[in-house]
């Protein structure tokens, strides 16, 4: 009997072990193309922004904030703005409109 149950047990353990390695293996089959799809960042000057960005940027929402960094990731423009010890992070299309 107990060779029966020492059986069982290690058919079940290596259900379990195959399982297990198939959903890892599924995870990392949509994670590659989520990475592919994201374009890479370069920073750039306040000075290349579109003019569009740079008048977005003038609306009652953003005085006072000024802009520490820039980026530029495909047509997206994301801009870090602080505003004394806050800081705060927005994206634009090259049209100046906000991207989510």
């Amino acid at each position: 009997m107990k060779k029966v149950m020492f059986a069982f047990a290690a058919m079940v353990g290596s259900v379990a072990f195959v399982n297990a390695q198939t959903a890892t293996e599924s995870n990392n089959a949509v994670a590659a193309p989520t990475e592919v799809q994201q374009t890479e960042k370069t920073k750039i000057k306040s000075e290349e922004l579109p003019e569009a960005v740079k008048k977005s940027l003038e609306a009652q929402e953003y005085r006072g904030w000024m802009i520490s960094t820039a980026y530029k990731a495909g047509d997206v423009y994301e801009i870090e703005l602080k505003n004394g010890a806050e800081t705060k992070t927005v994206k634009f299309n090259k049209d100046g409109k906000k991207v989510e």
